[in-house]
């Protein structure tokens, strides 16, 4: 039997994404994020916003202590090393957090130039600790990158407040919108470790971002953005701040504490 085929439905034609609109997308998230930093908007998943984090900041003679507690922070340790950073990865087992103690003792048993971890896991249900994290990273002069894309509204997240160098957001988790578009704050520490930009500009290259769009004041992001994606992320953004980002930070904790109740309910039946 043959598939059957289907009639072509063609997307509705999308109405032009304003130039003028992408600043303030950027400003939002920086409100959302409590940072003061740059954001650069990633015309792409997440995991290209991750992958231009670890290619921009990854260099030989940079020391890594990369947290392991999924596949994100594999690829990510991965990604550091094949830019030529010397990686020590800090695993967890799997489907639990890493222990502030595990995390203390490797950064008190040699130094690093770059902690980098996975704040929340959306496929364990985990918190790593992120305070933790950021006072013993600040500790030694270490920067701090963090993987926010699922914590940033399903957790409090003060960028400025906890000194994360680099957060990498994606609006499609906690805060309910599509994947197609993500974010990077990135401090001045951060910004000073980068490699300056190539003479061909490239996805991959946070300076590269920096320099054709933070430095060109903002105006037109490279490349032809995706309309309907800058949409998306805009109705995202505005819903967001019209629920309030604390008050969807406690709905999402109702929401797991009664699935929680519910699972121990059912495991007591079984």
């Amino acid at each position: 039997m043959t598939a059957p085929v289907l009639p072509w439905l063609p997307l509705p034609d999308a109405p032009t994404f304003p130039p003028a609109g992408y600043a303030p997308l950027a400003d939002a998230i920086a409100r959302l994020l409590g940072t003061r930093n740059d954001v650069l908007l990633i015309q792409a998943e997440a995991v290209v916003a991750l992958e231009a984090t670890a290619t921009s900041l990854g260099r030989p003679g940079l020391r890594a202590l990369n947290v392991v507690t999924s596949t994100y922070g594999r690829w990510f340790g991965a990604w550091l090393r094949r830019a030529g950073a010397e990686v020590a990865d800090l695993a967890a087992p799997e489907g639990q957090p890493v222990a502030a103690a595990a995390l203390a003792e490797a950064l008190a048993g040699a130094r690093f130039d770059l902690v980098a971890l996975v704040h929340a896991e959306s496929a364990f249900g985990i918190l790593n600790p992120l305070e933790e994290a950021a006072a013993l990273a600040k500790a030694q002069g270490a920067l701090l990158v963090v993987d926010a894309v699922a914590s940033l509204g399903g957790h409090p997240l003060d960028v400025d407040a906890l000194g994360i160098d680099v957060a990498v957001i994606g609006p499609q988790k906690a805060l309910g919108g599509q994947a197609g578009v993500s974010a990077v704050a990135v401090s001045p520490a951060a910004w000073a470790r980068m490699a300056r930009p190539g003479a061909a500009p490239s996805i991959l290259s946070l300076a590269d971002q920096r320099a054709l769009w933070l430095e060109t004041g903002r105006r037109e992001l490279p490349g032809t953005p995706s309309a309907l994606e800058f949409h998306a992320l805009a109705q995202t953004l505005a819903r967001v701040e019209a629920e309030g980002l604390a008050a969807i930070v406690a709905r999402h904790r109702r929401a797991a504490a009664a699935a929680r109740a519910g699972a121990r309910q059912l495991a007591g039946r079984a």
